[in-house]
């Protein structure tokens, strides 16, 4: 992918050293406009239109909408209609093609129909002309359903929403503070899915077909994977076999293995019917095997013995619909004599080709507790995440409404009763994304390396000490060690 748009993007965006500014009274409108226009720029040139377009384009929500966007202009903070008034439409395409949506959940700025959410102010007791819908959804992606961009006219946070349900996520604002962003922190991390290397968002011409044939919206796909989430998750994955390894008690013995070898070799994945390329077998060929076996609580390594490995696989020899699915992996399963997961038709976080159906009586309905990798279909829909992960627990949290202690998600909601596999999970995504995109394998190995060096998880001559039954620590006043902090 061409990095033209990052060189001059890189100095706006906002990073641990470049944070968003707390020290402004309302929204940093320069530097988001400039994002914004940025991101404008970029879907463009990458559909193959003519640069000399783009380059002298005047568009804006004030001079395409006139009169009707001028009347509003008095309900709007300063710094509001000045990023409006900076904040670039894409120009009218050639041959009267539809505009180059600005990405793949926001298609542009409103219009000004559109711009004010009275009644989800009133709904919320939020002030009048308090809630702003700054970018209208995509089709598809919200389209009748309510979502978009919401802006806080009052605390100058954004939000994405999927569908209208999210409503109830993130209002009232005081109640959900944590889940609101500054508008450059939520672009700035659009940029980040672009910028990945091998790009798990990217845009190209909207005729030219996505990389597995998935579908895109306008010029925009959303991948699978990408190779520098791979690379990230080793790396992830070595830091905590790091943290592990040094806490480890010395006793003088030889360790089975020297640490260099990958987890799996290419052969044990060929007999346990991993498909060819995927995610979880780019990480499990790169991830190199440590000297202890067990990795967390509970959890070990998978078995380097190809028949040892495919045992502990219910998924990966089932059918499939097509050869576009992508079958779940038990990278980490439960250590010996733990007690296996009962899963249901509703209970199971898979695609509809694995889960335990009378339609699918060949799905293993007790299957091994264990850190699973996702199910995707590639050509369906987007947002899925190969690189995504399910923690299959045996046993669900007795959460109730109003509990103070109790398993919670990264957007502070309890986990659901019956629920299996959420602990770790994201629930609502500020950032943008449908509730069912599971988190990130590299943020799992992450915090659990930040469990193992803050002394949460102990460590014994053997790795992370402890059974299945510690993770049971997120449903008391321990739920915080059990909660990822919300991300993409």
């Amino acid at each position: 992918m061409d990095d033209s748009p990052f060189a001059a993007a890189s100095g706006l965006l906002v990073t641990a050293t470049n944070p968003a500014r707390g020290d402004l009274p309302g929204m940093d409108h320069d530097r988001c406009a400039a994002l914004h226009n940025h991101l404008v720029h970029y879907a463009w040139i990458a559909e193959g239109r003519p640069p000399e377009r783009i380059h002298h384009n005047n568009k804006t929500f004030f001079t395409t909408h006139g009169d009707a966007a001028e009347a509003l202009r008095e309900r709007l903070d300063p710094s509001l209609a000045a990023f409006l008034t900076a904040a670039q439409l894409p120009p009218d395409g050639p041959d009267d093609a539809e505009p180059a949506p600005l990405f793949v959940w926001a298609a542009g700025i409103s219009e000004p129909d559109d711009l004010f959410l009275q009644e989800a102010a009133d709904l919320h007791d939020e002030p009048i002309d308090s809630v702003v819908c700054l970018y209208y959804p995509n089709i598809g992606r919200g389209g009748e359903s309510g979502g978009g961009l919401i802006y806080h006219q009052g605390h100058h946070r954004a939000a994405m929403l999927m569908h209208v349900d999210d409503y109830d996520y993130v209002l009232p604002f005081a109640a959900h503070q944590e889940l609101w962003h500054p508008l450059e922190t939520i672009l700035s991390n659009w940029f980040s899915l672009i910028h990945l290397e091998k790009a798990l968002v990217t845009a190209s011409p909207r005729d030219e077909p996505g990389l597995f044939g998935n579908e895109k919206t306008g010029p925009w796909e959303w991948r699978p994977y990408s190779e520098a989430q791979v690379s990230n998750c080793v790396a992830a994955w070595s830091r905590l076999c790091e943290a592990i390894e040094r806490r480890i008690p010395s006793t003088g013995d030889s360790p089975d293995t020297d640490g260099s070898q990958p987890l799996l070799v290419s052969s044990v994945l060929d007999a346990a019917s991993v498909p060819e390329p995927c995610f979880a077998r780019c990480f499990l060929t790169r991830a190199r095997r440590p000297r202890f076996p067990h990795i967390a609580p509970g959890l070990v390594l998978p078995p380097s013995d190809a028949a040892a490995f495919a045992a502990i696989q219910p998924f990966t020899g089932l059918p499939r619909s097509h050869d576009a699915v992508i079958s779940p992996v038990c990278l980490f399963p439960a250590a010996p004599g733990q007690q296996e997961v009962v899963l249901t038709a509703s209970s199971s976080p898979f695609c509809s080709d694995f889960r335990p159906t009378a339609a699918n009586s060949s799905v293993a309905s007790k299957v091994s507790a264990g850190v699973y990798s996702e199910s995707v279909d590639r050509t369906s829909g987007h947002d899925y995440a190969e690189e995504g992960f399910w923690l299959l627990l045996p046993y669900g949290f007795d959460n109730y409404w109003g509990a103070s202690d109790g398993a919670r998600k990264s957007d502070g909601s309890l986990i659901e009763r019956g629920k299996l596999a959420d602990l770790f999970q994201h629930g609502y995504k500020p950032f943008g994304g449908d509730y069912y995109r599971p988190q990130r394998l590299e943020r799992l190995l992450v915090w659990w390396c930040k469990l193992v060096e803050e002394g949460v998880w102990s460590v014994g001559p053997e790795g992370v000490q402890g059974t299945l039954d510690v993770f049971k620590d997120a449903g008391t006043a321990c739920w915080r060690d059990y909660v990822i902090p919300p991300t993409w």
